[in-house]
């Protein structure tokens, strides 16, 4: 059985649907048939002579899903949450957002109602996959995918989003559209609202919803951090990384390396590479008990990092530098 998802996105982030439908398909074995209306292969997309509106609408309607691509080229764009309310308006389709270089506990309502995926780093990718293809029944296999989501992975670090310009004219489009979409709720989402939990992430409240595709009290608690590359050749500023109270700093390494694995080798940090405090510029030093060191002792809540590249490996009297001045 094949299942059809619909993957709504701004014409900007193309590369971003691709490689993301691309992992899908793999990943699954085609048991997922992702479309979206930039897509240029197979077949797939708006052609030539298409009423484009109509031919949305259809694959919204044939959809088992919406998989809504939240970005910071996306996140302001009326059309997404507009693709994403017919998706909800539907019995049996599910509206799965996904956010990438953007932080999900900055996703307004409607779409911030919904349990929202990180995807930059390799466990928030297994996580999602997992958890997404075991709600249509279909078996994951991780060290099968593991090849792809570590390139998926890859591939996402090196996407940079510029910076979008906020005209109050847009601000008041998204405004008037989120409203609308409020007072046209239908009675299903209305009954799915009867029941939420609330959490504090940050200064936001976050309202998650108590149905299959949220958090559950069970689940182990996170909270996203922002971490920005800065090499000489590669620099990116929109990764953010779930850390889990699970996680020690040698986990939290192991995940950054797949983001920066195009630069430096395994297990080279402090060799090669390391983490350091935007505000403050300490750096990260631990080498011997890195896997005993708990990763949210380190990097708390609202905290920014950078990593950086190293012209030789780090020794003590580096230290000894910036703590005298």
């Amino acid at each position: 059985m094949t299942h059809k998802f619909f993957i709504s996105h701004y014409s900007g982030d193309k590369a971003i649907a691709e490689l993301f439908s691309g992992a899908l398909r793999r990943i699954t074995l085609e048991q997922i048939s992702p479309w979206f209306s930039s897509d240029s292969t197979g077949g797939s997309g708006l052609k030539p002579g298409d009423i484009w509106f109509n031919q949305i609408l259809s694959k919204i309607t044939q959809s088992k899903a919406v998989v809504s691509l939240l970005t910071p080229n996306s996140v302001n764009r009326p059309w997404v949450y507009f693709e994403s309310g017919i998706g909800q308006a539907l019995e049996n389709c599910e509206v799965i957002p996904v956010c990438i270089g953007i932080n999900r506990d900055s996703i307004l309502p409607p779409l911030g109602l919904y349990q929202c995926y990180q995807l930059n780093d390799y466990r928030s990718v297994v996580e999602f996959f997992s958890k997404l293809l075991a709600l249509f029944e279909i078996k994951f296999d991780e060290e099968m995918s593991k090849v792809v989501i570590e390139k998926l992975v890859t591939e996402i670090s090196k996407i940079e989003f510029k910076a979008q310009e906020k005209t109050p004219e847009n601000a008041e489009t998204v405004e008037k559209l989120i409203e609308n979409f409020k007072n046209h709720i239908d009675k299903r989402f209305l009954e799915v609202l009867e029941k939420p939990t609330y959490s504090i992430a940050g200064d936001n409240l976050k309202i998650h919803v108590e149905e299959g595709k949220h958090h559950s009290s069970s689940e182990e608690a996170t909270y996203v951090v922002q971490f920005d590359i800065d090499f000489p050749k590669f620099k990116n500023k929109n990764l953010f990384i779930d850390i889990r109270q699970s996680d020690t700093f040698q986990t939290l390494t192991n995940t950054l390396f797949f983001m920066i694995s195009d630069h430096v080798g395994p297990f080279m940090y402090l060799e090669e590479w390391v983490i350091v405090e935007q505000n403050t510029n300490r750096h990260v030093i631990i080498r011997e008990v890195a896997d005993r060191i708990p990763a949210a002792s380190i990097f708390e809540p609202n905290t920014k990092w950078k990593i950086i590249k190293l012209t030789k490996p780090y020794v003590a009297t580096e230290s000894a530098k910036r703590i005298r001045g």
